[in-house]
Parts: structure tokens; C-alpha cells; sequence
């Protein structure tokens, strides 16, 4: 492309009358051999690159924005000169720039020349795009010599952040308007990523008040509570059950069935979804497993520590469950005893709390990314003495006194309540602790125990450990380092000088410039929607009604009974990398042929089976999905496939994917909207489009 053609191309083009939504679309191409990229807004010269008749080597990316095709169509927006490199002096590439006084001083540069105004464009202001605005950024790839160098200009942040080895991210470097489609999108993604689903009365309250907002108005929600049932004696269900007027006594109270069963019925219907989603993501950080502590009434207690510490500090979610009688019995705290004979303090406590619940192995720098010596090995967080340490703090906890009765250095097994303290089974020795600490001997037990929480809280490795494990739960499987960062500084410091705040983390979590978007173009964002989210979601764009028995049913099919992991190593690990590829999807690991099929059949009965309420389950009404709202557009396939494309794929249904689903409804008699919106619910739902959060 030369600058005689671009002055032809862009004088054959006259004033467009002004509109609300964006009236250009800069589109973007690459030419392999030169490793560069070029963008246009005019389709003539787009078609001209397609046609690689008069310039070859030119192909679509795939990577497009929106922009204004002349100043009159929106106010405020300003012309983006385009420049090509000198030949012989300059790059050969173009480069494009929406800045006044840049475009004025590159015009001067002997190395560039000027063409023309490339397209228009609104601005930032103060490095900040508008409400309905996306920025665009620009990066800059160096080449060997001058002339190899190139610019490109890309919306998706994760594909700068990708790219950070080979280029420099030199910022914002336009706002590129969004169509009100595109924002409604990017308001779908959001209540993908902070509640069990969006559903069509949530997602037209978020429109009404933006995603920071919606946030606030969340984080103020009040707490959800489990219903605790009730206490009942440890291993005595052969004796205690025959008593009871419950038939199903055994199930209902010696397994979490009834709290699971609540689970669902909370995350389909209680207003405080972002608590619910940080607690569900906590929960399966910090595990524990009704498989080994089957009783639900400790679980109940125990989960709703999360709940109500979702949005607190940190530094109390540690302390909580670590003095949980549930997670006490689960590792082997309670009844933990100083040093007898030859009989050591159980480490399994100490050895999960930094492993799996706070630092992990091995020493992070601050994007989570490992911290190597000066032989390019990682270096371990801690060894076995320091495990001996906190296994030494943690000794002299037992169960809580049952009601009644009087307090024994090992009270038998209840988790009414807290882990109580014993003195004299405490080791008061001195204890070698992480980053070289050591805790003094003598200590009183709590300030013992406060002064070991406080030493693993303050590792700098907690923000990073913790910060791309809730990125990966609620966002994103295989987030850049640079996302990680973010939300490491963010547990850091909240802005006031407060580390561990975990508000601070889940805004910097969801309101990302990686998390937030209309349009997400790297192929590697995204993940798999875990079981639990893939059944909830489904229902809730139903607005179905349900007693949480047969969707919890569900999710166990899929392998992810909730609240019964196999090990404390949860359903999935973080790290787990998707097969044949190098990118990190922990969700992944529970994918197989039999799990897929159970998603497909679970697609399919939501749509077209029936969910009759258990009869030996008391309460049960079943589970019933409402066709109504699609129905009542079902007439219309095009206008179907609208509604489901907003609710389940915001916005990223593909042509031909439509295409198909379209002649599949349009078999189904018009006569019977019913039927041809299950049709359509099915094959959306169970589409890997949709199974796959993008």
C-alpha cells in the first residue's frame, strides 16, 4: 500500500450523517513475511486486501474495532493520521496516531510520511477512555534494522500482555466507541464471572447502573446464611437414627445432602450472587470434604465462613478455619498434641496451610511466576523444619465442650463451634517459622497461634497464590502475569495501606481491563464453565425453580459433587494444562468422554425431560425451568437465537453456529413456541460455545 492508492481510497468516500452507534470499523490485517500488521476502516481497501490482487501476502487477523467514519458522527471524535515509513529511511509499516500534537510532530519526521485521516476516533481523557468506550492500545515491535520495526493496535489487552516479550505496551492510544450490543455484552460477561449466571431481570439491572455499581451494590448485599441442621452425636447413627423421627435420617444429618441441596437452592434465587461466588471459590482454595467429615451441620458452619468473610480480610479467613473444628478434624489439628515420647505433632495442618491454602511450594514474584536462584532453579517457600514449626504451633486445640458438659483436655468430636485451647498440651517452645522467623518460646497459646497466622499472612507470596486462583475461578483459566500483578498489588495494598483486603481483590479481580471487554480476541481467554457453574447457569437463564436436589444430582455426574472433593487438593488443581496445548484450564481436568455426555444429557433434560420432586425428600418441589420468556419470541428464530446469544454467550454465537440452529428451530411447527425454544435452549446449552466462557 502506497500513499497514492490510501489518497485515492479515502477521497472516493463522502460525509456520513450522524448516528448513535459507531459507523466504521477498523479492521486489521497481517502479512506473514513481513511480521506486520495494518489496519483500515474502509472496506473498499479491505476487499482490496482480501482480493491480494493489486497487494498480496495480507489476511484478516480476525482483530477489528469500532470507530467513526467522519467527524459529524460523533462529538468529540478526532481524526487518526496515518503515516507510512519513508522508503529507504523509514519502517515499512504504517502507524496511526488519534494525538493532535504526535501527528504534528511525526509529520516533521523525514522518517515517516503522512497519507491521510484513517478513520476518527474519541480520545482519553487523563489515560481513561469513557463509560462506553474500550481503549486501544498500542504496542511497539522492534525489528532488526528500522525498517523491520512495526506498531499494532489492539482492543484485548491479553493479547498485548502476550505479546510482551517481542513488543513494548506504549499505552492508550485511542477509545474506540462500543455499540450498545457491545456494551450489553461485556454486562453479560460480568454476571458470568461474579454470580451462578445472569438471567434476563439481572442483566437488565446491571445495563442500568454499570459493572463498578453493580459491584458496590453487592458488596453491601447482606449475608446469606445457611440453615445449620441439626446437631446430632458422632458415630452413633445406628443408635441416635432409629429415634428420630426423620426416615432418612442417616442422609440428611451424617452427610452435607441437606446443605448442598441449600447450595443450589441459594445460588438460584439469594440476591448476594458475588458473595456466593467468592465463597464457592474460597471454599474449593481452602478445602475441606463432607467424604471425611460427614456431618452436615459442621459443614453448613463451615461454609458459611466464607460467606461471611468473602469481603473482609484474609488474614480472618485464615484465622477462622484454622481453628475450625471441621477443618481440625479434616488435617488433623484437633486433639494435636506438644511432643510425648516419640510421638511427634501431626504436620498435616501445617504442611496444607502453606502448600495449598496461602504460598504454595515455591517462592512467587509478584505475577506469580517463579522466583529462580542463580542457576535457574525455583526456590522452595519452605522446608521441612519450618513445617515442624507450625506443626509445633498447632498443638494443644481440641473440640469444643458439648452443651452440658464439662471441659477434658480432648473433648469428643462436635463442631458447634470453634477449636478450644489446652494449655498444657500446647508446646511453648521456641519454633522456626517462614522467612526466617522464629517464634519465641513461651508464648501464650492464642498469641502463638496469631503470631504463626500473622508470619504466613505477611509472605509476599499470598497475593500472587491467592490473587490467580480466584482470577481462575471467576474469570479466566491461564491469566498473563501481568493480570496476576494486578490483583497481587491489590492484595497488597488496597489503596489505603490495607493488605489482604479481599473487596479490594475481588473488584481488582472482575474489573480488570482483562476481565472487562465487549470483545475478547485472544484464544486463549476464557474457561471452561466448571460443573456446578454449567448447571447453575442453564437454570438460572431459565429462571428455574428448583429444591437443588436434582442439580446437585447433576453436577456430582459431572464429577464435582460440591462440598465432597476427593482430597484437599479440590476437584481440579490450578496448574492442571489442557491437553496437547501449553495453556493452563483447570476445569479441563474433569472432562472426559462420561462427564461430557452426562453435560449433554443434562442440556437435554432441562430442555425437554421432566424434574419431579424426590419422594423421600421432605419439602421437594422438584426442579421446573420457565420457557415463557423465550417462547414468547420463539416465532421469530433469528429473535430467539438473540435472546439466548446475549444470556449464555454474550454475544460471541458465530454465524454458522446460528445458521444451524436456526434451521433446527424453523423444523420445529411455528405453532408450537414451546418446543421450538427447547430446541434452541438445547443446542446453545450444550454448544462448547457456551460450555466454554469466553
Amino acid at each position: 500500500m502506497r500513499a497514492a492508492f490510501a489518497a485515492m481510497l479515502f477521497g472516493a468516500h463522502g460525509e456520513i450523517a450522524a448516528a448513535a452507534e459507531p459507523t466504521a470499523t477498523a479492521v486489521e490485517f497481517h502479512n506473514a513475511s513481513l511480521d506486520h500488521y495494518f489496519i483500515t476502516a474502509y472496506p473498499d481497501e479491505a476487499a482490496m486486501l482480501d482480493a491480494g490482487t493489486l497487494v498480496k501476502g495480507w489476511t484478516r487477523t480476525g482483530v477489528a474495532f469500532n470507530a467513526w467514519m467522519t467527524a459529524s458522527d460523533h462529538a468529540g471524535a478526532v481524526p487518526v493520521c496515518r503515516f507510512f515509513g519513508t522508503p529507504g529511511v523509514g519502517p515499512n509499516s504504517h502507524f496511526y496516531t488519534a494525538d493532535a500534537n504526535e501527528c504534528a510532530l511525526v509529520k516533521q519526521n523525514p522518517k515517516w510520511t503522512y497519507e491521510s485521516i484513517a478513520f476518527y476516533i474519541d480520545v482519553p481523557n487523563a489515560g481513561a477512555c469513557a463509560a462506553n468506550d474500550t481503549p486501544v492500545y498500542r504496542s511497539f515491535h522492534p525489528g532488526a534494522t528500522v525498517a523491520e520495526s512495526n506498531h499494532r493496535f489492539l482492543i484485548d489487552l491479553t493479547m498485548h500482555e502476550k505479546m510482551a516479550a517481542s513488543s513494548t505496551l506504549e499505552g492508550v492510544a485511542m477509545c474506540s466507541p462500543l455499540s450498545s450490543a457491545q456494551v450489553e455484552a461485556d454486562i453479560v460477561r460480568l454476571l458470568a464471572q461474579a454470580t451462578f449466571g445472569p438471567t434476563n431481570a439481572l442483566v437488565t439491572h446491571a445495563k442500568g447502573v454499570g459493572a463498578s455499581a453493580f459491584l458496590a451494590e453487592h458488596f453491601a448485599a447482606p449475608v446469606t446464611r445457611y440453615t445449620p441442621p441439626k446437631y446430632v452425636p458422632t458415630g452413633a447413627q445406628a443408635t441416635y437414627c432409629p429415634t428420630d423421627p426423620n426416615p432418612q435420617c442417616v442422609r440428611d444429618y451424617y452427610s452435607p445432602f441437606l446443605v448442598q441441596n441449600e447450595f443450589y437452592v441459594h445460588a438460584m434465587t439469594a440476591p448476594d450472587q458475588l458473595r456466593q461466588r467468592v465463597a464457592f471459590a474460597l471454599a474449593q482454595i481452602l478445602v475441606t470434604s463432607g467424604s471425611d467429615v460427614g456431618y452436615g451441620y459442621g459443614m453448613a458452619l463451615y461454609q458459611q465462613i466464607f460467606r461471611d468473610h468473602a469481603f473482609g480480610n484474609f488474614r480472618d479467613i485464615l484465622a477462622r478455619v484454622t481453628l475450625s473444628s471441621v477443618m481440625g478434624d479434616y488435617l488433623d489439628m484437633v486433639n494435636n498434641d506438644k511432643p510425648k515420647g516419640d510421638v511427634q505433632p501431626n504436620e498435616n495442618y501445617a504442611r496444607e496451610l502453606m502448600q495449598l491454602f496461602s504460598i504454595g511450594v515455591w517462592e512467587l514474584q509478584k505475577d506469580g511466576t517463579l522466583l529462580k536462584d542463580t542457576n535457574g532453579n525455583p526456590i522452595p517457600s519452605y522446608d521441612q523444619d519450618v513445617i515442624e514449626g507450625y506443626a509445633h504451633v498447632f498443638t494443644g486445640w481440641t473440640y469444643p465442650a458439648l452443651p452440658g458438659q464439662p471441659a477434658r483436655a480432648h473433648n469428643p468430636r462436635n463442631y458447634l463451634a470453634d477449636m478450644t485451647g489446652v494449655d498444657a498440651n500446647h508446646d511453648t517452645g521456641a519454633k522456626a517459622l517462614l522467612n526466617d522467623d522464629v517464634a519465641p518460646a513461651g508464648l501464650s497459646m492464642s498469641a502463638d497461634l496469631a503470631n504463626a497466622l500473622d508470619t504466613v499472612f505477611r509472605h509476599p507470596n499470598v497475593g500472587p497464590f491467592i490473587g490467580r486462583q480466584l482470577i481462575q475461578k471467576l474469570v479466566t483459566g491461564d491469566p498473563t502475569p501481568q493480570y496476576v500483578a494486578r490483583v497481587a498489588a491489590a492484595f497488597d495494598d488496597n489503596g489505603h495501606g490495607v493488605r489482604g483486603d479481599m473487596q479490594a481483590v475481588v473488584t481488582a479481580v472482575l474489573l480488570d481491563p482483562e476481565a472487562r471487554g465487549a470483545i475478547k480476541l485472544d484464544p486463549g481467554y476464557g474457561k471452561l464453565r466448571e460443573p456446578v457453574l454449567f448447571v447453575l447457569g442453564l437454570a438460572r437463564a431459565l429462571d428455574t425453580a428448583s429444591d437443588g436436589v436434582y442439580l446437585s444430582q447433576q453436577a456430582a455426574g459431572m464429577a464435582q459433587n460440591v462440598f465432597r472433593p476427593a482430597s484437599v487438593f479440590n476437584f481440579y488443581p490450578p496448574d492442571y494444562v489442557v491437553p496437547g496445548t501449553s495453556s493452563l484450564g483447570p476445569e479441563f481436568a474433569l472432562q472426559n468422554s462420561a462427564t461430557a455426555i452426562n453435560r449433554y444429557n443434562f442440556a437435554n433434560t432441562l430442555a425437554f425431560g421432566t424434574m419431579p420432586p424426590q419422594a423421600n425428600v421432605q419439602g421437594a418441589t422438584g426442579t421446573k425451568p420457565d420457557f415463557t420468556t423465550l417462547a414468547a419470541v420463539a416465532g421469530d428464530a433469528n429473535a430467539l437465537l438473540d435472546k439466548l446469544d446475549v444470556l449464555l454467550l454474550n454475544r460471541t454465537m458465530p454465524a454458522a453456529m446460528r445458521a444451524t440452529i436456526a434451521t433446527a428451530v424453523n423444523a420445529v411447527p411455528a405453532g408450537d413456541p414451546v418446543a421450538r425454544a427447547k430446541t434452541a435452549l438445547y443446542l446453545v446449552g450444550s454448544s462448547t460455545f457456551y460450555q466454554v466462557e469466553r
